[in-house]
């Protein structure tokens, strides 16, 4: 029996039971090696397990996530609220466009989407009803908006594309500020179009002179992500080197400036939180690695650019069946395995129509986030869905229109590789 129908059928064998992804890839790759007869000796998961975590560049992974635990620990996502309420609040519709801006600053922290929902959401759910606005209208754009927080760097899902495509993280980085820049530009499109149409209230306006001010105080809060990316653009420390460059700078913000060091519990807590959410990613990626490396030993990949190829070799539709197919897979997948496994799939097809491993990396990092928002698996909905008590249905019909701006977002950073390209080349190639 060959390796890739008993690895892929039983994968989701494992998944439809309800055995975690990270398990069910290990477990598929015990069984393909036993039930396929080959030689292959077991010893061989563990050495590639080992293998896909002996990485440098994944380091920065548990320090990016322990600082934007500790931002969220002080008073920094309400500093932020401000700021993006002095910028646009004003604005007719402005609670909602404050929450589209709110993120785009949080993305700048903790790269997790998950914590953006649950921060930015907390706040600004209830004062969005209370302003008149629809409960699950509130909750979808508090998910949509979330999403930019795995695309402006840093990222955890970028550091895992990185990994995985063995491509430059701090290029990924850099090639994921324009698109996030341009998915919050398009939500705000979406916002400004429903605040016109239901004639939403805007909040009172700031002076300028009082918003300079506030964004003044509020520097420090603001400062992290140009401190990383600036960092790394300058050529000072590597992302790896920037994330405990971030611990540090939680720690002065929430100790000098904000005067709230968390408390010993509380980093116990913080510690408690993010290890176990890191030996998850861990895991997942230690298990995919021998994934995909059945897969290649058994040729899937090559086969699979065959099939695509002999279908048509046209450019423009091999791009949009890779699109499809990563909306796809995000619906029922949550981002990182999706990324881990398809990834290497996709790279050498990707490579053999000249797109750029940097350019492929943002571009399935932007499509497996739209998957955070689309149901059944959609793990941004269940944050939101928890924090109003809707169920995912009323929040998924308010998200339609901001889905349809964030997937034409998605095809022009894809057939217009300079969206993704131009800041890492300027600034790595540069030097």
């Amino acid at each position: 029996m060959s390796i890739v129908p008993v690895l892929i059928v039983s994968l989701f064998m494992f998944l439809a039971i309800g055995v975690p992804i990270g398990y069910a890839m290990g477990l598929a790759c015990v069984l393909a090696i036993k039930l396929s007869g080959t030689t292959i000796p077991l010893m061989v998961i563990v050495q590639k397990m080992y293998t896909g975590l002996d990485s440098f560049p994944l380091m920065a992974m548990p320090f990016f996530m322990l600082a934007g635990a500790i931002m969220e620990e002080t008073n920094i996502a309400n500093r932020l609220l401000e700021c993006a309420n002095a910028l646009i609040g004003h604005v007719k519709g402005g609670l909602s466009h404050v929450n589209i801006v709110a993120s785009m600053f949080f993305a700048g922290i903790t790269g997790a989407a998950t914590a953006d929902t649950s921060a930015i959401g907390s706040v600004l759910i209830p004062a969005m009803v209370k302003d008149g606005y629809p409960i699950d209208y509130s909750a979808a754009v508090t998910a949509i908006s979330s999403t930019i927080g795995v695309i402006i760097p840093p990222s955890m899902p970028m550091v895992i594309a990185g990994v995985t495509t063995g491509t430059s993280i701090a290029a990924l980085f850099l090639g994921g500020v324009i698109p996030g820049i341009l998915s919050g530009l398009a939500q705000l499109v979406v916002s400004v179009a429903y605040a016109k149409k239901h004639n939403m209230p805007a909040r009172p306006g700031v002076p300028l002179a009082s918003q300079a001010r506030l964004l003044f105080t509020n520097l420090p809060a603001l400062g992290m992500p140009f401190i990383i990316i600036g960092g790394i653009m300058a050529g000072v420390f590597t992302p790896t080197e920037a994330s405990v460059i971030a611990v540090i700078y939680g720690f002065v913000v929430g100790c000098l400036i904000e005067k709230k060091l968390p408390s010993l519990a509380q980093m116990g807590n913080m510690l408690t939180k993010v290890s176990a959410t890191v030996s998850v990613v861990l895991l997942c990626l230690a298990t995919a690695t021998t994934f995909g490396w059945l897969l290649g030993i058994a040729h899937l990949p090559a086969s699979i650019a065959r099939i695509i190829f002999s279908i048509t070799d046209n450019p423009v539709v091999i791009k949009l069946l890779m699109i499809v197919t990563f909306l796809i897979v995000g619906t029922f997948m949550d981002q990182v395995p999706a990324i881990l496994i398809f990834g290497p799939i996709f790279l050498p097809i990707v490579r053999n129509l000249g797109m750029s491993p940097v350019h492929f990396g943002v571009v399935i990092v932007f499509a497996m986030a739209i998957g955070l928002v689309t149901p059944p698996v959609g793990s941004v909905l269940y944050v939101v869905c928890g924090i109003t008590g809707l169920d995912m249905l009323s929040v998924t019909r308010e998200l339609i229109p901001f889905l349809v701006a964030v997937i034409i977002v998605l095809i022009a950073i894809t057939f217009i590789p300079e969206l993704v390209l131009w800041l890492p080349n300027r600034v790595l190639l540069g030097r």
